[in-house]
C-alpha cells in the first residue's frame, strides 16, 4: 500500500511539474510567438501536401504508362479538358438561343454577364469579331506563261511579223504588198545562203532548219549566231545603204545551212515602192532603225560590254584647213577661191577630264565670251598683235554673218540632198562658241540639233559605264556634221559634244529639222547615212548578230532547262523570273525592268536555264547570241573584265538571296504576298466614280518629281499633244513609239486611266509595271468598273490598293477591301490634304496644282512615302528588344523626326514590336509618348503581376493580365489598319525557323509573347499546318 501511495504521489508531483514548469512554459511561449507557430504549421502542411501530390502523380503516371503499353492499338482517349470544353460550349450555345429572346431587362444583363464569364472560362471568341484576311496567295496565272498558238496566221506572215521588229508595225495592206516580193529559197545542208562578195541587199527569214552566220578574218572563221526558225539574217545598217543607192557587198560575213533549210527572201528594194506611196512610213522605218542602233547596239556594246571608241570610225584631220569646205568666195571673174580663216591653235582637252563652261547645263549662245580659266579665250589671238585683239574672232577677208548663213545653207543642202535650197531659208543659225563649251551632254535631250562645223573642231566623248571618266570617241573637223543620231531618234544624246577650241557652227535645231522633214521626207535618209558612215566595221558585224524582239504579255522569253545560247537586255517592259521545283510548285525569283541584263550567267557558264522568264507586260528586248560574245572577247579582251564584273555582281546577289531564303521558310499563307518595287510605269485606276483621281495623280506626281524626272499622262494630254485621233487603232505604232520615248526620257511615267473602260484605259493597263487601285477609305468596300477588267487584262501585273483618308480620319475595315481583291499584293493608307477633296472643275484643278507643283514637296507626307515605295527608296525602322529599356525607342524616334528622316515602314521584336506598332498607329511623338507612359505605369503595378501568377509548368505568368494591358493600348486595331506597313517576327519551335507576321490583330497574344519572354507560347493554325510560336 505504501508503495502504491508513493508512486501515486510521485506521478502527481511529476504532472504538476510538467504542467506548471514545462508544458506551461511552452504554452506561454507559443502564445507570445503565435505568428511563427502558424507559419511553421502552414509550411509543414504544404510540404506534406506537395509530397502527397508528387507521389500520387508519380503513381498515376506509372499506371498510365502501363495502360498505354497494353492498349497501344486502342483509339486515343478523349481528354477530360476537351470534353469539358465541348459540353460547355454546347451548353452555352443553347443558353445563347434563350438569352437572345430577352432584351432590355435586368435579367438579360445578368445573362450577358454570365455569357461573358463563360466565354472567358471556355475561351470563346466574341460574335462581333471582325472578319479575317482571306487567301494571300496570288492567282496561279501570276507565275505561269500563256500557252497560246498562232495557227490562224499564215507561216510566212507570222515569221516576218515576229522576226523583224522594225517592219512588224506595218498595217495589213502594206504588209501584203511586201509579201508579193518574197521568195522561198531551199538551202541544202552545207550550202551557202550568201558569202563574202555577194551584194548585201536582201532580208532573210528562216522558216525551217538552221543557219550558221559567221565572220571570216585573218585568224579564221568565228560563229556570230545560229539562226533558228522564225529568226532573221539582215543588217539594218545595210538597209540605209541600199535606199541611198550605195549597195555594198558582204565583206566579212557569210551564212551556211547547218541542215536542210527553207528561207524567206525579201529584197530591200521592195521597200522603195512602199515608201514612195507612204512617205510617213519611210520616215518611221528609218527612225526605228536609228532607235535600234542607239537602244540595242550601243546600249549592249557600251553599257554592258564597256566598248566606246571601238564603235566609231576615226576620220583623219584634213590637211588643208578648208579642204572639203564649201566656204568659197566667188570672184568677180566668175572663178572661185577659198577664203582663208586665220590659223587656229588647237587647245588639247584631255578625253578623261570633264570640263564645265560658265553656264554649265544652260543653252550655249554667242555670249560665251569668258573662257575657262585653264584655256585661252581664243587661239586665234595668240599670234595676233595687241591692236588687233579687239577684233576677236575676225579673220582676213572677213565674211559677214549673212554670207556665213548663205554658205552654211549651201553646205547643209548638199549634205541633206536638198535640190531646193529655199527650204533652208531662215532655218540655219550661226553660233560661235569658245573652247570647252558644251553643245550637247550625254543622257540629255537639251540643245539637240544638227551642227555643221564651219571652223574649229568639236570633241565627241562618252562617259565610262561605272565611273565619271570620259573616253574620247572622235573629233569632228570643219565640213562635218554631228548630232544626227539624237535628232533622228528624239532620244537623249548618246555622246557629249564640246568645242575643242574657238569654233564657228551652223545649226539646225531638232524642231526645225522636223519641219523640214515633213516637207522633204528623204532628208531622213541622208542624215541616217551620215550616222552610218561614222560607224566602225565592227558595229556592222555586230548588227548581223543582234536581234530586236518584241514579246507580248504572258509569253516566255526562255524556259527552265532550255539551252543557254543567248542573253537579253530589257529595252522596255517588265519580265518575271520563276523557278519550278521538283514537286511542281512555282516560286518567284525576281523581276527585271528597263536596262536589266538577264540570262548572262547561264550563257557564260554554259549551263541550262535555271528559271523560266515570262513577260509581265508587252516588252522589247535586245537578244545577244553566244557567238557574238565570243567574237567580242577575242577581239577586245577588255570585255572579259567587264563580264567578270557582271558575273560577280550576279553571283553575289544570288548568294545573298540564297542566304536569306535559307534562314526563313518558303512563303506561305502566313507570310506576305510577293511584291516588287522600283517601277518605271505606273497606272492609276479609280475604285469608284467619286474618287478624285486627277487630284490624286497630281499629288503623287508632285512627290515623285522630287525623286526623279516624272511624266504625268492622261487621255486629254495625249490627244492635245499628238492629235485627237492618236488613240485610234490605226495609230497604234505612233502612240507606242511616242510612249516608249517618254518612258526613256523620264524615270517614272504616271498613267491616269479614265473612269470607264476606254481605249486609253486599256492602253494604260498594258503599259503599266504596277497598277494602283485608288479608293476612298470611308466608303463601303466595293469593286469598280475598271477593276473587273483588270483581272482579265493584266493578271500578271502587280496591283496595289491605295485608300484615301480625310484629315482627322483613321483607317478601318481594310480587311474588307483586301478580301474583295485577293489579287492585290499590298495596301497603302494615305492621309490626304483637304485640297484633294475639293470639288472643282478640271481647269481649276490644273490651275491649283500648277502652283502646288512649283513648290518643294514635304517628304513626311503619305504621298512622299508612297512615291519612295514605288521607286524602291523607302526608309524602314526596325526596333529591337530590351524590356523596360525599350522605352528609349521613343526618344530615338523623336530624334529621327527632328533630323528630317522619314519613317516609311516599321518592324520590331519584343518591346520593339510594341513601340513599332504604337508608332505605326499614331505617327505622333506626343501621343506615342503618352500611351507608352501609361502602359509602363500599368506594368509596374504589383497587383497585376500577382493576379497573373500561374502554376510554373512552362512559365511563371499566364500573360492574361499582361495582354490585357496591350489590348487596352491598341483596342481592336488590326495590323492592316495601321497607317504604316508593319511587321513583327516570332520563332516557330515546331520547325525551328522565323515567322513574319504582317496581318492580324495588333493587340493579339502575339505581341504579348514577343514582348515578354516569360509568358506562355501559343499555337496558331492554318489550313495547311499549325505552328507553335514563342
Amino acid at each position: 500500500m505504501d508503495v502504491l501511495g508513493a508512486i501515486k504521489n510521485f506521478n502527481t508531483d511529476l504532472g504538476v511539474i510538467s504542467e506548471t514548469s514545462w508544458i506551461g512554459n511552452l504554452f506561454m511561449y507559443l502564445q507570445e510567438t503565435y505568428e511563427v507557430f502558424y507559419v511553421s504549421l502552414l509550411g509543414l502542411v504544404f510540404v506534406i501536401i506537395s509530397i502527397t501530390v508528387f507521389c500520387i502523380r508519380k503513381c498515376t503516371k506509372k499506371v498510365f504508362n502501363q495502360k498505354e503499353e497494353t492498349t497501344q492499338d486502342q483509339i486515343t482517349r478523349f481528354r477530360k479538358r476537351d470534353k469539358a470544353l465541348f459540353y460547355g460550349r454546347k451548353m452555352i450555345r443553347k443558353v445563347k438561343n434563350i438569352s437572345g429572346q430577352v432584351r432590355n431587362s435586368g435579367q438579360g444583363k445578368k445573362r450577358k454577364l454570365v455569357m461573358k464569364f463563360a466565354r472567358r472560362i471556355l475561351q470563346l471568341k466574341k460574335d462581333t469579331d471582325q472578319e479575317q484576311l482571306k487567301v494571300l496567295e496570288p492567282p496561279a496565272e501570276y507565275l505561269q506563261e500563256d500557252m497560246l498558238n498562232d495557227e490562224r496566221m499564215p507561216p510566212d506572215a507570222l515569221y516576218m511579223l515576229q522576226s523583224i521588229r522594225v517592219f512588224g508595225h506595218f498595217e495589213k495592206p502594206i504588209f501584203l504588198k511586201l509579201c508579193k516580193h518574197t521568195e522561198i529559197i531551199n538551202v541544202h545542208s552545207g550550202s551557202y545562203l550568201f558569202r563574202i562578195g555577194d551584194p548585201d541587199e536582201n532580208v532573210y527569214i528562216v522558216q525551217s532548219g538552221k543557219l550558221n552566220v559567221f565572220i571570216t578574218s585573218q585568224e579564221g572563221t568565228t560563229t556570230l549566231k545560229i539562226v533558228k526558225p522564225g529568226e532573221s539574217v539582215t543588217s539594218l545598217l545595210s538597209f540605209t545603204d541600199v535606199l541611198t543607192g550605195q549597195t555594198n557587198p558582204y565583206k566579212t560575213v557569210s551564212a551556211k545551212a547547218l541542215e536542210d533549210s527553207t528561207v524567206v527572201k525579201l529584197p530591200m528594194m521592195a521597200f522603195q515602192e512602199i515608201f514612195e506611196e507612204y512617205p510617213d512610213i519611210f520616215i518611221r522605218v528609218l527612225q526605228v532603225i536609228m532607235v535600234r542602233l542607239q537602244r540595242v547596239t550601243f546600249t549592249a556594246l557600251h553599257q554592258y560590254l564597256g566598248l566606246s571608241a571601238e564603235l566609231v570610225r576615226q576620220h583623219p584631220k584634213p590637211k588643208n584647213v578648208m579642204a572639203g569646205s564649201p566656204l568659197k568666195r566667188k570672184r568677180d571673174d566668175g572663178s572661185s577661191a577659198e577664203t582663208p580663216f586665220a590659223a587656229t591653235l588647237p587647245i588639247p582637252v584631255p578625253g578623261h577630264q570633264r570640263r564645265h563652261s560658265m553656264l554649265d547645263g544652260k543653252s550655249f549662245s554667242p555670249s560665251y565670251n569668258t573662257p575657262p580659266s585653264d584655256a585661252p579665250a581664243d587661239a586665234e589671238n595668240l599670234n595676233t598683235p595687241p591692236d588687233l585683239q579687239k577684233k576677236r574672232h575676225s579673220f582676213p577677208g572677213r565674211i559677214e554673218e549673212d554670207d556665213l548663213i548663205e554658205l552654211a545653207t549651201e553646205a547643209f543642202a548638199k549634205e541633206l540632198g536638198l535640190e531646193d535650197i529655199s527650204i533652208l531659208e531662215d532655218r540655219v543659225e550661226i553660233r560661235e562658241v569658245s573652247a570647252g563649251t558644251y553643245l550637247m551632254k550625254e543622257d540629255s535631250n537639251k540643245d539637240a540639233a544638227l551642227a555643221y562645223v564651219i571652223s574649229g573642231a568639236l570633241v565627241v566623248s562618252q562617259r565610262m559605264t561605272e565611273s565619271e571618266e570620259e573616253v574620247h570617241m572622235f573629233t569632228a573637223y570643219h565640213g562635218e556634221i554631228v548630232g544626227g543620231l539624237t535628232v533622228l531618234t528624239g532620244e537623249p544624246s548618246f555622246f557629249t559634244i564640246r568645242a575643242k577650241h574657238f569654233t564657228r557652227l551652223a545649226l539646225i535645231s531638232k524642231t526645225t529639222f522636223y519641219a523640214i522633214m515633213k516637207e522633204e521626207p528623204r532628208v531622213v535618209l541622208y542624215v541616217a547615212h551620215l550616222v552610218v558612215k561614222r560607224l566602225s566595221p565592227f558595229v556592222r558585224q555586230v548588227d548581223f548578230a543582234l536581234d530586236w524582239i518584241f514579246v507580248e504579255s504572258g509569253r516566255a522569253i526562255y524556259r527552265q532547262d532550255d539551252e543557254s545560247d543567248s542573253t537579253y537586255i530589257v529595252l522596255s517592259g517588265r519580265l518575271r523570273s520563276v523557278i519550278t521545283h521538283k514537286n511542281g510548285k512555282k516560286e518567284l525569283v525576281g523581276e527585271y525592268g528597263k536596262g536589266d541584263l538577264i540570262g548572262v550567267v547561264e550563257m557564260v557558264t554554259q549551263t541550262k536555264r535555271s528559271t523560266t522568264v515570262i513577260a509581265v507586260r508587252d516588252s522589247e528586248l535586245a537578244k545577244l547570241p553566244e557567238g557574238l560574245f565570243n567574237v567580242i572577247k577575242l577581239r577586245y579582251p577588255i570585255v572579259v573584265t567587264r563580264l567578270i564584273t557582271l558575273l560577280g555582281h550576279r553571283i553575289l546577289g544570288t548568294y545573298k538571296k540564297g542566304t536569306l531564303s535559307a534562314s526563313s521558310p518558303s512563303p506561305t499563307a502566313l507570310d506576305s504576298r510577293p511584291s516588287q518595287i522600283n517601277f518605271s510605269t505606273i497606272a492609276v485606276v479609280a475604285a469608284s466614280d467619286d474618287v478624285p483621281l486627277t487630284a490624286f495623280t497630281y499629288e503623287l506626281y508632285h512627290s515623285l518629281s522630287a525623286i526623279g524626272q516624272t511624266l504625268r499622262l492622261t487621255s486629254e494630254v495625249v490627244r492635245k499633244t499628238l492629235g485627237t485621233t492618236i488613240i485610234d487603232p490605226n495609230n497604234e505604232y505612233r502612240l507606242s513609239s511616242w510612249l516608249a520615248q517618254q518612258e526613256d526620257q523620264h524615270k517614272i511615267s504616271l498613267y491616269q486611266c479614265d473612269l470607264t473602260v476606254t481605249a486609253w484605259t486599256l492602253r494604260c493597263i498594258r503599259q503599266a509595271d504596277c497598277i494602283l487601285i485608288v479608293g476612298l477609305g470611308d466608303n463601303h468596300p466595293s469593286l469598280g468598273k475598271v477593276e473587273k477588267e483588270i483581272e482579265r487584262l493584266a493578271i500578271r501585273t502587280q496591283k496595289e490598293l491605295v485608300l484615301l483618308h480625310r484629315e482627322g480620319g483613321k483607317p478601318e475595315n481594310t480587311i474588307g477591301w483586301l478580301n474583295m481583291r485577293t489579287w492585290v499584293s499590298s495596301h497603302h493608307h494615305i492621309l490626304c490634304p483637304n485640297r484633294l477633296f475639293s470639288r472643282k472643275s478640271l481647269y481649276r484643278i490644273n490651275e491649283l496644282y500648277s502652283k502646288v507643283c512649283s513648290q518643294e514637296p514635304n517628304i513626311h507626307t503619305d504621298f512622299s512615302r508612297l512615291a519612295r515605295w514605288l521607286t524602291g527608296k523607302s526608309v524602314g525602322l526596325v526596333l529591337g528588344g530590351g524590356g523596360a529599356r525599350g522605352s528609349a525607342h521613343v526618344g530615338m524616334i523623336k530624334a529621327i523626326q527632328e533630323s528630317g528622316i522619314p519613317i516609311d515602314m516599321v518592324g520590331g521584336v519584343s518591346i520593339g514590336a510594341f513601340m513599332g506598332a504604337l508608332w505605326a498607329q499614331e505617327r505622333n511623338v506626343t501621343t506615342v509618348t503618352q500611351k507608352a507612359r501609361e502602359w509602363s505605369k500599368k506594368m509596374t503595378q504589383w497587383w497585376r503581376q500577382i493576379l497573373d501568377l500561374t502554376y510554373p509548368m512552362t512559365s511563371m505568368f499566364s500573360g492574361r493580365e499582361f495582354n490585357q494591358t496591350i489590348r487596352a493600348t491598341f483596342a481592336d486595331t488590326y495590323i492592316e489598319d495601321l497607317w504604316l506597313p508593319y511587321f513583327t517576327v516570332t520563332t516557330d519551335i515546331t520547325s525551328s525557323c522565323m515567322r513574319i507576321h504582317t496581318h492580324g490583330k495588333s493587340d493579339s497574344d502575339i505581341i504579348g509573347i514577343i514582348i515578354f519572354g516569360c509568358t506562355k507560347s501559343i499555337e496558331m493554325f492554318s489550313k495547311k499546318s499549325s505552328y507553335l510560336l514563342v
